[in-house]
């Protein structure tokens, strides 16, 4: 059993742990999984658009994708944006449609049908480059020039419609789309095969900066997730990515690699974020590290891509 392994399976690494300590303890087979329910994501059918449910398990010393059947017969391809956080057990998911209109839904268990859609913010246009959940309770949405606003949202848990004004969370934003804002207060966004770590910076035109952090595989779209793990969809099916731990925090320069496939055809991949509910979203600033593991972290020369090369 791996490293990752034993921290994602502790069940498990404790009897391979009294196994070989000879306490007579039998490890279990490989046939044999752990897979917690609220290890899920959801996709999109690329024929029908039929969302469905994802879990992920962990077999032996490796995980798999297992697709867990259908939760909502409505057509999702029709969404520009959809974007959830949990609640528990529970799942809520956000679509924006065509018109920008934001629209709630809840999935009460893992695979439950989800419940009647509500309309939250309907004094906002929701249609924007950057619109997904920084931790819930609060949506993030924004566009290449201007902030990056932040909108708390009263009763996400129970389908409350109101949503209010905060505190920006980026007040020049010059790159493409975020995803995802990451418990050590980064944000994370791809583009052009690469995965980045985006941290906020002072002074200058623009307060947010890009460091490539790993390569995504050929053929894999739609990237999202933590951070820690990422899902994407290739023409296969969806995959779960993978990368080598690395020291560098500002950002790990490791190649993504597929790690499970569940297969399909999909248009799209949808994980909600898990994070502390009602905690305001927030940005930090480059780390502060020592030159020559910089240098590393980095491969020498410091933030990757200009902004204006993907205008």
């Amino acid at each position: 059993m791996t490293l990752r392994g034993c921290v994602l399976n502790r069940v498990g690494c404790l009897l391979v742990v009294l196994a070989v300590f000879g306490l007579g303890v039998v490890t279990p087979s490989a046939a044999e999984t752990v897979c917690p329910t609220t290890t899920r994501v959801f996709t999109v059918d690329a024929k029908t658009g039929h969302l469905g449910e994802i879990r992920r398990c962990f077999t032996g010393d490796s995980w798999q994708l297992r697709p867990m059947g259908e939760v909502d017969s409505a057509d999702w391809r029709t969404y520009s944006k959809v974007f959830g956080a949990y609640d528990g057990d529970a799942a809520i998911l956000y679509a924006v449609t065509a018109s920008g209109e934001l629209w709630w839904r809840r999935q009460t268990a893992s695979g439950a049908t989800l419940g009647a859609p509500v309309r939250v913010g309907d004094t906002v246009d929701w249609r924007h480059d950057v619109v997904f959940v920084a931790s819930p309770g609060y949506l993030e949405l924004g566009d290449f020039g201007g902030p990056v606003r932040t909108f708390r949202h009263e009763g996400w848990s129970s389908g409350g419609t109101v949503v209010s004004e905060d505190s920006v969370l980026l007040t020049i934003f010059h790159g493409p789309a975020i995803t995802a804002v990451t418990g050590a207060g980064n944000a994370l966004g791809n583009w052009d095969g690469v995965e980045y770590r985006v941290w906020r910076q002072s002074g200058g035109t623009h307060d947010d900066v890009w460091y490539a952090s790993g390569k995504l595989p050929a053929g894999v779209s739609g990237v999202t997730g933590d951070g820690t793990e990422l899902y994407g969809v290739e023409s296969g099916g969806v995959v779960l990515l993978e990368q080598t731990l690395s020291l560098c925090r500002i950002a790990n320069r490791h190649d993504w690699r597929v790690s499970a496939r569940a297969p399909g055809r999909f248009s799209r991949v949808v994980v909600p974020v898990r994070a502390n509910a009602d905690v305001r979203p927030s940005m930090a600033p480059t780390p502060q590290m020592d030159p020559r593991l910089l240098r590393a972290c980095t491969g020498g020369n410091g933030p990757d891509l200009d902004p204006w090369e993907w205008q």
